[in-house]
């Protein structure tokens, strides 16, 4: 069997440097003709992204993705929200003819960026329904996900009637993911990029899922992603979902979870959850965290000499650790 890695198996080496100051590093990316100062993504779920977060995130240079666990008529109110205030925010939808039209309500509204997100985007239900949307919309640009390995997204885009703008990456790593668990299935979450990447050379990548600190961030860049989706990394946050419970937590949840399902009414005997819910800690302000990782990510940048994510990607050079580096990698001298 082949070896797969994920973010806590690999450090990436640190080499000479000509960058005089992490200020000179361009954190910039592209997904189709979305431009993004900061290569972050807030996920489209119902704890994390709302008109609020959206709005935020667009703020700081990042974007948010409008999760879809709701009526048409409040995500079309909420996507005007976040278009009133002249903010980026990516669409999700799902499959079939419900959520064909909230596609079509949505563009009617102005939105031209499209996510069809389901836990396993390398199915035909799912070329459909992009194909239906893209045939009649071809100034839409579309995301699709998740996928798990490169052959299934080479696959898909050969099914496509045009090319996707991009294509989500991650199945089970997820903080809030039982899918490994529950049906044995997936890829861990760093070979998984590779091998989208290794074989679709020209397609965009977009890191889902498994990431828990700015590192692993960079990791996933490093390897070819466009951009990252972070779920628990953005939970938590003022301008997010939900109350602050005691002071110090917020829900969390997966969009597979039992409490999500519910709301969902996707409650059935023959399918099992897979996801959890539990609380994070409150973290204050989106822009004190994206602060973080963006000081965490330039870094990371002049620790390479790379001045950009081009350089990154090509400089860049990924050696695996041992169990024991990985207890050392983290502070671990308070107790000792």
């Amino acid at each position: 069997m082949e070896k797969y890695i994920t973010f806590d198996d690999v450090l990436i080496k640190p080499q000479f440097s000509r960058i005089n100051s992490r200020r000179d590093v361009d954190l910039s990316t592209k997904i189709g003709e979305l431009s993004l100062s900061l290569p972050i993504i807030s996920a489209n779920m119902d704890t994390v992204t709302n008109a609020d977060m959206a709005i935020a995130m667009h703020k700081n240079g990042a974007i948010g993705a409008l999760h879809r666990f709701s009526s048409i008529e409040k995500n079309s109110k909420a996507y005007k929200r976040v278009k009133a205030e002249n903010a980026d925010t990516i669409i999700s939808i799902g499959l079939g003819d419900y959520e064909f039209e909230r596609a079509e309500t949505l563009i009617n509204d102005g939105a031209n960026i499209l996510c069809i997100d389901v836990a396993h985007g390398a199915q035909i239900a799912v070329v459909e329904q992009y194909n239906k949307i893209a045939s009649k919309h071809k100034n839409v640009g579309i995301i699709v996900g998740n996928f798990a390995t490169g052959d299934t997204v080479k696959q898909f885009r050969e099914l496509c009637v045009r090319e996707p703008m991009a294509f989500k990456v991650g199945i089970g790593g997820g903080s809030a993911c039982l899918t490994r668990v529950q049906t044995g299935c997936g890829i861990p979450q760093l070979s998984a990029v590779i091998d989208c990447v290794k074989l679709n050379p020209t397609t965009a990548i977009i890191s889902d899922g498994g990431k828990k600190n700015p590192g692993d961030i960079a990791k996933a860049l490093s390897v070819g992603a466009v951009a990252v989706m972070l779920g628990s990394m953005l939970a938590g946050v003022d301008e997010g979902p939900g109350d602050i419970i005691d002071s110090l937590y917020k829900q969390y949840r997966g969009s597979a979870s039992q409490e999500s399902y519910e709301v969902q009414g996707k409650v059935a005997k023959w399918r099992t959850f897979e996801g959890d819910s539990f609380l994070v800690p409150y973290k204050g302000s989106i822009a004190d965290v994206l602060q973080n990782i963006e000081g965490g990510l330039r870094s990371s940048f002049a620790y390479v000499g790379a001045k950009n994510i081009t350089e990154f990607q090509a400089k860049a050079d990924l050696i695996e650790i041992s169990t024991s580096t990985i207890k050392e990698n983290s502070a671990h001298g308070k107790n000792q």
